[in-house]
């Protein structure tokens, strides 16, 4: 399969659109089928990840927890998605392939519809028609330079307060337009091509929880490229809806005989204006598609006089005050909660202590429901003297 070449003139930048998304398909198709055939290096590596990853199951299944049913489940889809990434080209095709190179002109085609920017030509063709206008009102200029004679017997241009030349304006301009069109579309879609062509060799991370963080990374790329190719569409297509009826005036104007002096200025202020919109479009894409987690909104702080007990949101500032009262209340439960640990160990010691004493003289005394005050648990109840002490007291 051969891309169109792309020639100068009136083809342009058609051509140069339909040879960039053959291109992309491209490397798209074949990168993968040469990636995934037998034998490739990448299916070699696909077939060591594969083992290695039945071996780690195995080893888990013989000496480490038995891995829940859910788990078993999970692990012989995650096998099913990965050969069918892999090595499967009608599936791959079908689920991936198609719906990243072709779903978005489907979307962006019933978006121009739904709104009134649609036109009886294809998208390229009306991309196209516009650059071939600039190029026809760039040829017989804005009609100020006529050479006539302004308040002297000298010739000049009867427009010289105009702050962009015709040349420049309109050579500028047509650069800018053709550069942000070929740009932003050839980044998404080669860029695209060439995600899917390393399919075969992605996908075999997704065993692993390791480099499973690459593997979403990918997918993540995809969806990137599926809605920056919507988003850039929809663009151009409110672009063209502003061109096309200002370039259709402008050749009308000129055909008239009048002069456009501001044509230089207002086409070159469009162009670099969509070009700051395609970039804005693209980095707002890329940050959605990209962000990590859910969005959570901080709580809302209680009103005053509400409730007293309420928990202080996450990040709120404290005063010191406060932070001193909720430490000593902390402190003071942690002191409280030791003290009844001890009386119920003591507790049960006194009670085991009872139950021995009963058992060995045969009958059950009662005992005490009320355990004794804290400091005369094992008072003594005779003096304490010493062996020095009672000798003295002996031979006396």
């Amino acid at each position: 399969m051969a891309c169109p070449p792309i020639i100068t003139g009136d083809e342009f930048l058609e051509r140069t659109l339909t040879h960039i998304d053959c291109q992309a398909q491209l490397i798209g198709s074949y990168g993968f089928q040469a990636l995934g055939q037998p034998g490739s290096t990448a299916s070699l590596v696909l077939s060591g990840m594969l083992a290695l990853f039945i071996a780690l199951f195995g080893v888990r299944l013989l000496f480490g927890p038995q891995p829940a049913a859910r788990d078993v489940v999970f692990d012989v889809i995650k096998i099913g998605i990965v050969l069918t990434l892999a090595l499967s080209w009608p599936a791959f095709r079908t689920v991936v392939y198609d719906v990243t190179l072709k779903a978005p002109a489907e979307v962006a085609s019933v978006i121009q519809t739904s709104s009134g920017n649609g036109g009886p030509q294809g998208f390229t063709q009306r991309l196209e028609a516009a650059d071939n206008s600039l190029v026809a009102l760039t040829t017989i200029g804005t009609g100020r330079n006529v050479a006539a004679l302004v308040g002297g017997d000298e010739a000049g241009s009867t427009f010289r307060s105009a702050a962009i030349e015709d040349d420049t304006g309109f050579g500028s301009a047509r650069v800018l337009y053709l550069a942000s069109v070929i740009g932003t579309l050839g980044i998404l879609r080669i860029g695209a091509g060439l995600l899917l062509a390393v399919a075969p060799l992605v996908a075999g991370l997704f065993f692993f929880s390791q480099t499973r963080g690459i593997f979403a990374g990918w997918i993540k790329g995809l969806v990137f490229t599926i809605a920056g190719s919507v988003g850039v569409t929809i663009v151009l297509t409110v672009q063209l809806a502003i061109l096309e009826p200002w370039l259709a005036d402008a050749l009308e104007v000129r055909d008239l005989g009048y002069a456009t002096p501001a044509a230089p200025t207002e086409i070159l202020a469009i162009m670099l204006a969509f070009l700051l919109v395609k970039i804005g479009v693209i980095w707002l894409l890329a940050k959605v598609t990209f962000y990590r987690g859910w969005l959570t909104l901080p709580d809302a702080p209680a009103l005053r006089g509400g409730w007293n007990n309420a928990a202080p949101a996450a990040g709120s500032q404290q005063s010191p005050r406060d932070t001193g009262m909720i430490r000593a209340e902390r402190i003071s439960t942690f002191i409280e909660n030791s003290v009844r640990r001890e009386q119920l160990i003591s507790n049960e010691r006194l009670t085991r202590a009872s139950d021995d004493r009963s058992a060995s003289q045969g009958a059950a005394q009662p005992i005490s429901t009320n355990p004794p005050r804290l400091g005369s648990s094992f008072r003594r109840t005779n003096q304490r003297t010493s062996r020095a002490a009672r000798l003295r007291d002996q031979q006396s």
